[in-house]
């Protein structure tokens, strides 16, 4: 109820008898009886907006969560388009490497478990070029200091996760982070670039560590050139 309204209620007007006062109470219990009857008109449009802002909000979460949830992927700088690496695959635990897509799969048979976009070794040099051919990964380490030297360049990386698949007169390769690398490097830098990793397939630090986790010693290793 307004200023107004209640000002107006409490007036003094000069000239009613109590006959006038009498037939002006029900006049005043009617707007009494409006008033009332707005206010409960309020309170239940108050509480209709209240439940139908609930059910909207409830329902925009759900669409988010059933968008999301029961996912088993794991997306790190994924490309459109890419080939279902794992289709056919008949291990239980494979990683699977196209050097021409610069991208890895880790596959569960048929189903694809993790994509992610990597850097693979620079075809510059013999010594940097990441091998085709199917491997195994043979040890799974972490926090060390990944040094070599490719007869051009030496380096010594620190690195979160190591698994290495392979052992070759050049040394080792392996899968690892490289968190020395932009985001937007993986996944887009061509094996003809000087800036290519030395041989190994680097990724970023979450595909890395969810790669580490998932992968067991004795896991197959395929690196296919396309």
């Amino acid at each position: 109820m307004s200023r107004n309204q209640n000002r107006q209620y409490n007036v003094y007007r000069p000239g009613w008898n109590m006959s006038t006062q009498q037939k002006a109470v029900p006049s005043k219990q009617k707007r009494l009886s409006f008033t009332k009857r707005l206010m409960i008109i309020f309170i239940v449009l108050a509480i209709g907006g209240g439940v139908f802002y609930g059910v909207k909000n409830k329902s925009s979460t759900s669409t988010y969560q059933s968008k999301n949830a029961g996912s088993s992927i794991a997306k790190v700088n994924s490309k459109p388009s890419l080939p279902d690496a794992c289709s056919g695959n008949k291990l239980s635990q494979e990683v699977i490497v196209i050097l021409s897509e610069q991208h890895a799969w880790a596959c569960s048979y048929t189903q694809i478990e993790m994509s992610s976009d990597v850097v693979t070794g620079y075809t510059g040099n013999p010594a940097d070029v990441t091998p085709t051919g199917t491997y195994y990964i043979y040890a799974k380490e972490q926090n060390v200091d990944l040094k070599g030297n490719d007869g051009v360049t030496s380096w010594n990386d620190p690195v979160s996760y190591w698994m290495p698949f392979l052992f070759n007169q050049y040394g080792a390769y392996g899968f690892h982070d490289a968190t020395w690398r932009t985001p937007n490097q993986f996944g887009h830098i061509s094996t003809a670039s000087p800036n290519a990793s030395h041989g190994c397939v680097e990724m970023p630090l979450a595909s890395a560590a969810w790669l580490y986790s998932w992968a067991k010693i004795g896991t197959a290793v395929t690196i296919k050139a396309t």
